[in-house]
């Protein structure tokens, strides 16, 4: 966290940003978290269980999440035609091949202190980034819509994991608030869940997060012409909706809700690496 506030800092001073490097940093991560999982997993059913169990929890916060944010009453008119096609492959092919690897090969690495130094590169670089960028009037100013949003992302995953706990789906209170409360963000809670938790529930956390993010394109166009609430789908994408999903949700609503998105997206950005390491401490 300090060394996240204070790259904040810096970067608002300096007005210096590492897009490339940080971009890097994510994927060395994800192959890092990956490797360290694929090493642990002992045989290919087990493997297939946490995607499975990953893709159960990515839905059951996504349809909770829309289910929270019809609390707040709330319908705007959707442009006409959905239509959007998203892949990325740059974060796919290094949690495949880190996987595969850790699982065929088992390497015997210290795992939990790689992690821990690259976690602090990436709160450096993301620090750094996101302090040349932003705007802390405007931050200050933040529109009601964003705030709401906000608000039911975090009250979705609450609700989520006090569900999940409570059905036996996840073993942990703490783990399940966390891994919930990444709000989409993989390449941060997958690693920080992994240095708690051991690697297995890392990848659950990557994964879990990484689909939400995924399932964000698919499910998103059909929940809004059912009920089209711009608090509940944009929610949904949660802290990714400042960036990746932020395409999604500009050719679905109107300006405005395209601002607010962002908006959302980018205090859930600002507060996740505060969030995450506090909910831990208690």
């Amino acid at each position: 966290m300090l060394i996240y506030v204070v790259a904040l800092g810096l970067g608002k001073v300096l007005g210096k940003s590492f897009p490339k490097l940080g971009d890097a940093v994510v994927l060395v991560l994800i192959f890092s978290i990956a490797l360290w999982g694929g090493s642990q997993v002992i045989s290919g059913s087990t493997l297939s269980g946490i995607v499975f169990d990953s893709v159960i929890l990515s839905v059951f916060v996504v349809l909770i999440t829309f289910a929270v944010g019809l609390t707040f009453n709330k319908k705007v008119n959707v442009k006409g035609k959905i239509s959007l096609v998203y892949t990325q492959l740059k974060y796919g092919v290094p949690l495949v091949l880190g996987l595969s690897l850790g699982f065929l090969v088992k390497p015997s690495l210290d795992y939990s202190e790689i992690i821990v130094y690259e976690l602090y590169i990436l709160a450096l670089v993301i620090g750094f980034n996101i302090g040349s960028e932003i705007k802390f009037r405007a931050i200050l100013h933040v529109t009601r819509e964003a705030l709401v949003t906000t608000l039911v992302v975090i009250i979705g995953a609450v609700v989520c994991a006090l569900a999940s706990f409570g059905l036996g789906l996840l073993p942990n209170l703490k783990l399940a608030l966390v891994m919930f409360l990444g709000a989409g963000w993989y390449s941060y809670t997958g690693p920080i869940v992994s240095t708690y938790y051991g690697p297995v529930y890392g990848v659950i956390a990557f994964l879990t997060n990484f689909f939400r993010e995924q399932l964000a394109f698919l499910v998103v166009p059909v929940l809004v012409k059912a009920r089209p609430n711009p608090y509940s789908a944009i929610a949904i994408g949660g802290a990714t909706s400042m960036d990746t999903t932020l395409g999604l949700y500009s050719s679905i609503f109107t300006g405005e809700y395209s601002v607010s998105a962002m908006m959302s997206g980018a205090l859930l950005t600002l507060i996740i690496p505060v969030m995450l390491p506090l909910v831990l401490a208690l």
